[in-house]
């Protein structure tokens, strides 16, 4: 398996609660339906989510309603950047999320993606997962037009802000969750 980092972060989360493994494809810590942008950090191609130890996205996957047929690749991506005392402890590695890249999308790692924010399950239908809805910036790109907000490398908890996010209508959540976020209903 190209990707060992993926499959065993994948494997741990086998080990948690149902809830806590559907929390991180279902939903955001910003309204549900509505877009956000975060950074690709790994991915899971078609193939390797089609293997026997990945079951359980699998069925996930298939019980939001997506047809093995139009399957594409699955990616952890971060919302928060960067620092904390330990990697575990870290923002980024805790409030990561696992989001649904459909195949006519082509997605790399470092690239910042618009994401729809999906929906928990609930009586007895299968939510609806994260899923990406474009690419906002390449990290082979040479201008940029996302960062990670504010740009000082010495703080913790910094989100991701695009230049044009405020003429688009995109608000900024402050709090204990900030994101920068667009309602879509």
């Amino acid at each position: 398996m190209k990707n060992f980092c993926f499959i065993n972060t994948l494997c741990l989360l086998l080990l948690l609660p149902g809830c806590a493994f559907a929390s991180l494809i279902h939903s955001d810590l910003v309204p549900a339906d509505s877009l956000r942008v975060a950074q690709i950090t790994d991915i899971a191609t078609r193939e390797e989510i089609l293997q026997p130890e990945e079951a359980l996205l699998l069925k996930t996957i298939r019980a939001a309603g997506i047809d093995d047929s139009d399957l594409g690749s699955v990616a952890f991506s971060r919302i928060y950047c960067c620092g904390g005392i330990t990697r575990e402890m870290s923002a980024e590695y805790q409030e990561r999320r696992l989001v649904y890249i459909p195949k006519n999308i082509k997605v790399e790692l470092g690239d910042f993606v618009e994401i729809k924010v999906g929906r928990e399950p609930i009586n007895g239908n299968g939510g609806r997962l994260n899923t990406v809805t474009r690419v906002v910036a390449r990290k082979s790109d040479n201008t940029e037009t996302c960062w990670w907000d504010p740009r000082d490398d010495k703080l913790w908890l910094r989100v991701v802000q695009c230049e044009w996010m405020p003429k688009e209508g995109w608000v900024r959540q402050g709090g204990a969750s900030p994101a920068w976020y667009k309602a879509t209903r």
